[in-house]
């Protein structure tokens, strides 16, 4: 008879948080490009601490946590910072993130670092993601939930990916599109194999 895991089951599996600085991160950097939901920046928060990302950009005027030294007023650092709290549950202590207001120069020198970078998003260059060729150390940005990926970006990316669409939206919400892909590198890179011994 099949038996869904116990929540105590799926705790003990997971590294301890003490733990979790010691472990290795998977070489993935996020560009999150002017999002405009706060519960949106939350998932990305939850996914990518997830997927063990080495770091979270939040790129243009997409929200943030607070962080040290923030001259923002009070009341938008609450703001935000118990919006994203919400939607990234336990997760926003332990991924790792920075505020970069124009992400460009920041992109470009991960390039010279020996990153690719993709660019979620629909042009008339874009593959399917599935037929895309997943390699590590990458990128991935992903962009506005209405205008996605802004120009100035896209010309950076290496490879522009794209999820097909079967019905009347014209897209996925950001943060689920980002899971895919995530979980897609993951499997395409051999992460899951090697963190978890399953095939």
């Amino acid at each position: 008879m099949i038996e869904k895991k116990t929540t105590e089951e799926l705790v003990s599996e997971r590294p301890a948080p003490g733990a979790l600085a010691t472990l290795p991160r998977t070489p993935i950097i996020v560009v999150a490009d002017n999002i405009r939901s706060l519960d949106n920046v939350g998932l990305l928060f939850r996914l990518c601490e997830l997927a063990r990302v080495e770091l979270l950009v939040l790129g243009g005027y997409t929200g943030y946590p607070k962080e040290p030294n923030d001259t923002r007023p009070k009341n938008v650092i609450k703001r935000h910072t118990s919006r994203i709290t919400k939607t990234a549950v336990y997760s926003l202590p332990y991924q790792p993130w920075i505020h970069e207001e124009n992400p460009v120069e920041f992109i470009i020198s991960k390039k010279k670092e020996g990153y690719t970078v993709l660019a979620l998003e629909q042009t008339t260059d874009s593959i399917l993601y599935f037929k895309a060729t997943y390699t590590l150390p990458t990128i991935l940005i992903v962009g506005h939930e209405r205008f996605g990926v802004q120009k100035e970006l896209l010309e950076l990316a290496d490879t522009m990916i794209e999820i097909p669409i079967l019905g009347i939206g014209n897209s996925h919400n950001v943060a689920t599109a980002t899971g895919i892909i995530l979980s897609v590198i993951l499997d395409k890179t051999g992460q899951y194999s090697k963190n978890t011994g399953k095939s």
